[in-house]
């Protein structure tokens, strides 16, 4: 009987054995199976990065390309000699024959000075302006009242 007993313990032993060893192998096989998946996942996440990388990167280039095409627009239509074209062709404007200059001066500067500047070198009243300080008498000078 103690045999029957103890048979019946081994069998009960050997059946928790195989039960505990297969939970483990099963255990074992759906955490390697996560590990897989989890790398696989992340595997396709880096991919669908490197692609969005790319075509940013395109996009960029593409909006780079339009700018410079932009600015290249913009240097075109504001040249000077188109500006002139335009002026002289369709507003019917031309370039003035003869320039003439207005010198306003203060009520302060004393006209004679300037024809005849003092001819002391150090005396810092009178701003040297040149040679053509003379040639400011030919003008027309309206004096600022």
């Amino acid at each position: 009987m103690n045999d029957i007993i103890y048979s019946d313990k081994i069998n009960q032993f050997q059946g928790k054995s195989h039960k505990l060893s297969f939970s483990l192998f099963l255990l074992t096989i759906i955490l390697a199976s996560l590990l897989i998946i989890g790398y696989i996942c992340s595997n396709i996440t880096l991919m669908k990065l490197g692609y969005q990388s790319i075509d940013l990167e395109q996009k960029r280039e593409q909006l780079l390309a339009k700018k410079y095409q932009l600015e290249y627009s913009v240097e075109c239509l504001s040249s000077l000699t188109r500006i002139e074209r335009i002026a002289n062709q369709e507003l019917g404007m031309s370039r003035p024959e003869k320039i003439e200059f207005i010198v306003m001066l203060p009520n302060n500067i004393e006209k004679e000075k300037i024809i005849n500047p003092p001819s002391q070198e150090n005396d810092t009243r009178y701003l040297r302006a040149g040679n053509f300080l003379p040639e400011l008498v030919n003008l027309k000078i309206f004096e600022n009242q």
